[in-house]
């Protein structure tokens, strides 16, 4: 959490620079006009406008002298959607924004988690789903220690806790009923990680020596055809094949998904991405990796990767967070 006297700056598109609440009034005042690009750094609480997050501090500050976990993240609904469905959990806080400007800060070493959650388009309110699967996840830490797995959420508080809440939330309402979402889910604590996820929001790691290496696993049937030999991984199937296998949804029936966990060691040097469908879809892992530069700061590279993503029309609803270790001091 934020320490009191902390504050949000933002760098608007003019190079204006003003704290956040300032900035959201400036935005609303000039309606449609919205800057694709604006930096923010997370330096500050005080209580946000508008309702874009649920607390007021989002980003944990640190001892100069502790080494931290970097993060820098934004969001966008896309050039066509009229809402936005993804939903970003970092720290402790959820943002859901149809145009969230590049936010970074740090978060604590010794633990914490991030999180993107893509509410399925065609199930009845995506954006509902996206958020209760994260509002679950933040209360992860009040629930049995017996649904821990070595310490980490895995894919039985998934099944436990993360899905029944969903249910509770909106399974029991015709209107809501059905509704549903992904989960890429990035844990750490000291130098150890652990993802988890469900559909095909993704999480990658890149190294120090610059290899790539995607941690999660895609529930698509496209990617079961892979497994079991049937198609190769280049072969073109048909987008049909590319719909979601496994999800989350609102449906106590619904319990049979599948859920992919992979812990690791966090190793000096490494990179993490996060991000929905919006994004790797949009760009192709061939243009992930070669829009990233490990010498950039993250804001920059986060603000390379949704410039690409809008400049390719943005067709979906976008998140991506970008995080990386402190080396001690």
């Amino acid at each position: 959490m934020l320490m009191p006297g902390n504050f949000w700056m933002v760098i608007d598109s003019l190079g204006e620079t003003r704290n956040l609440s300032q900035w959201l009034c400036h935005q609303r005042r000039l309606l449609p006009r919205r800057s694709s690009g604006a930096a923010c750094r997370a330096e500050v609480g005080g209580r946000l406008p508008c309702g874009l997050v649920d607390k007021r501090r989002i980003l944990s500050a640190k001892s100069p002298m502790t080494p931290a976990i970097q993060v820098a993240f934004t969001q966008h609904r896309g050039r066509l959607a009229q809402s936005q469905q993804d939903a970003l959990l970092v720290g402790q806080d959820i943002v859901q924004s149809p145009d969230w400007p590049i936010t970074d800060g740090t978060l604590s070493r010794s633990g914490g988690r991030c999180a993107v959650a893509d509410g399925v388009a065609i199930s009845p309110v995506p954006h509902l789903a996206s958020r209760a699967v994260l509002e679950a996840l933040r209360r992860a830490d009040q629930t049995s220690p017996a649904w821990w797995q070595d310490g980490w959420i895995g894919p039985r508080l998934i099944r436990r806790q993360v899905h029944p809440a969903l249910c509770r939330r909106l399974a029991g309402d015709r209107r809501t009923h059905g509704s549903a979402s992904t989960l890429a889910l990035l844990q750490w604590r000291d130098s150890r990680f652990s993802v988890v996820n469900v559909g095909d929001s993704r999480v990658y790691r890149i190294g120090r020596d610059g290899v790539w290496q995607r941690l999660s696993k895609d529930h698509t049937y496209r990617q079961s055809m892979i497994e079991r030999g049937e198609i190769g991984p280049d072969q073109s199937v048909g987008q049909l094949y590319d719909d979601l296998e496994h999800m989350l949804i609102a449906d106590e029936a619904e319990d049979g998904f599948a859920v992919h966990w992979q812990p690791g060691d966090w190793m000096l040097g490494d990179t993490f991405l996060l991000c929905t469908d919006g994004v790797h879809d949009t760009l192709g892992e061939a243009q992930l990796r070669a829009l990233y530069h490990a010498e950039r700061s993250l804001t920059e590279q986060v603000s390379r990767y949704r410039e690409a993503v809008l400049a390719a029309g943005a067709p979906d609803n976008f998140s991506l967070m970008v995080l990386r270790g402190e080396e001690s001091r």
